[in-house]
């Protein structure tokens, strides 16, 4: 097979273009929404809501790249079926393609906002720093719950990047701003915590998953406890910004679901559950961001 179509067998499995391409929209128009004052249309702004969707996707494929160099070996022990593993595409070339991303992802950002690109660059050096595993491989590894947090603030950094692109003098003296961007962060983690949320028969002997880390249960209560603590940080904001009860309520039925998806995980514990608890996070993840938008409309 053409290296294209052998990339396209790796997005499928280990960066999901079709779900990434709405849950980063989401997040940019979001971001949209909260950075520019009340009088501004979000989309008089599309050119930079493009870049930055566009920059999101990129920034997230090299990171993807970059652990997948990291944890070659691991997953080579671990995830033999993955497809680096499995050597449908092998990590020289998923290089080249992320060159190729980097090229555009700067050219875009130098000629459009200079400012912008400083954020992206200190983002970007983050991301170089995690990929060396903070030069303490051996005793980061060893710490499941803070190495998983500090490889999160990857997309925190880059969350500066996109207020600049959108309203370059932006200022977290405005509280609605600095609520999103802790909204992001617990955002980012509900997804982050939903991925690594499996049954028995789904692990294996890394116990890489939180589930396997802290059991069903207790990874249930904790994973149920982001979702209310992100949907308060929505309520705040919302009605800061829009008073629509409509809006709102459509925005609490996708609580209550995602919370009965939480609980029919945790009672079957199989693998259905655990896939359909992970559709309502995404799906949870984007309509909490989307609403922001609708409300500013």
């Amino acid at each position: 097979m053409n290296l294209l179509k052998r990339f396209n067998i790796y997005q499928k499995e280990r960066f999901q273009i079709a779900i990434l391409l709405f849950t980063t929209i989401s997040v940019v128009l979001s971001s949209a929404a909260v950075v520019l004052k009340p009088e501004e249309a979000i989309f008089n702004h599309w050119i930079e809501i493009i870049i930055g969707l566009i920059t999101s996707l990129l920034f997230m494929f090299h990171i993807r790249v970059l652990d997948e160099h990291k944890d070659y070996d691991f997953d080579l022990k671990y995830h033999k079926d993955r497809p680096v593993q499995k050597r449908i595409i092998s990590l020289k070339e998923l290089l080249f393609i992320n060159l190729i991303g980097l090229i555009i992802l700067f050219s875009i950002n130098i000629i459009n906002s200079v400012k912008a690109t400083i954020f992206l660059l200190f983002a970007f050096g983050y991301t170089l720093i995690a990929g060396k595993e903070f030069f303490i491989r051996n005793w980061i590894r060893k710490r499941f719950f803070l190495y998983n947090f500090v490889n999160l603030l990857q997309l925190l950094f880059l969350q500066f990047y996109l207020y600049s692109i959108i309203e370059p003098n932006f200022s977290f003296s405005d509280p609605i701003l600095s609520l999103h961007f802790v909204f992001v962060l617990f955002n980012v983690g509900l997804l982050e915590f939903a991925r690594k949320l499996k049954t028995k028969s789904e692990e294996n002997e890394a116990q890489d998953t939180y589930s396997a880390k802290l059991g069903i249960k207790k990874a249930s209560m904790i994973y149920t406890a982001i979702c209310f603590i992100v949907f308060g940080l929505f309520t705040y904001m919302f009605f800061q910004i829009n008073k629509s009860m409509l809006l709102f309520l459509i925005g609490l039925l996708s609580l209550n679901l995602t919370i009965s998806s939480i609980i029919y995980y945790a009672i079957e514990k199989n693998k259905n559950a655990s896939i359909i608890l992970q559709v309502f996070a995404v799906s949870f993840y984007i309509s909490m961001h989307l609403l922001l938008v609708f409300s500013k409309l």
